[in-house]
């Protein structure tokens, strides 16, 4: 349990609920719910089926076979029916998961330190130059391991026509990020855009000191807004 953690810093570590905030948790557990829901569907729906067969076999002799057959014929559609609505139903259900999962990622960054992976991309978007562009990034440390102080760097913003948002325009808040042991933390990134800045899509990339493998697109937008 983490007893240093100060106020207001973004961080959630050592609360017992902090796995509610964790993206990946929650999308393994709502996978995993669908998986024992269609699990569970197919037993009702198998028994329904031996159900249906065993009342046709007793009802009928076997000379009678194909009267017994027919007189099941519309239980079996019904229970086929049945079959079909939940498994499509199930199916539904997975296909809106992933595209909410999907579209999570585009608009969110996070990075899981401990797994060396980095998972959507930053972006920051102003209404028009001489403000500042802000964005927000996620930092896990899922291990028992303290990490230590995390830095984030980035490099030099590129737009398509040649313009430059210079590295140091961009800013990290806090500087210095503490990762111990199960801990997550919020970090703000603020670019500050100056007067002269062209309006337009910057991109660039968001790099964590201390873990190559790990980065992040990084893009900006400035709009060209009335002062």
């Amino acid at each position: 349990m983490v007893s240093d953690v100060e106020p207001n810093d973004g961080s959630i570590a050592g609360m017992p609920w902090a796995s509610v905030f964790d993206p990946d948790n929650n999308f393994r557990a709502i996978g995993e719910i669908q998986d024992r829901g269609f699990r569970a569907a197919r037993l009702v729906v198998d028994r329904l089926i031996k159900a249906v067969d065993d009342k046709a076999g007793a009802a009928a002799p076997d000379s009678a076979a194909a009267g017994a057959a027919a007189d099941a014929g519309p239980g079996v559609d019904r229970v086929l029916a049945t079959w079909q609505s939940m498994l499509d139903q199930l199916l539904r259900s997975i296909g809106e998961t992933v595209r909410d999962r999907g579209s999570a990622e585009t608009h969110s960054a996070s990075v899981d330190l401990g797994a060396q992976r980095a998972y959507g991309h930053v972006e920051a978007i102003a209404a028009r130059p001489g403000t500042t562009a802000t964005a927000e990034v996620w930092l896990h440390n899922r291990g028992h391991a303290d990490l230590g102080t995390i830095r984030l760097r980035a490099s030099d913003l590129l737009a398509h026509d040649g313009g430059v948002i210079g590295c140091a325009a961009v800013r990290f808040v806090p500087e210095d990020i503490p990762m111990p042991p199960r801990s997550s933390r919020a970090v703000t990134i603020e670019v500050d855009l100056a007067v002269g800045v062209v309006p337009g899509t910057y991109h660039g990339t968001l790099l964590v000191d201390g873990h190559a493998e790990v980065w992040l697109a990084l893009g900006v937008t400035v709009g060209a807004g009335a002062a």
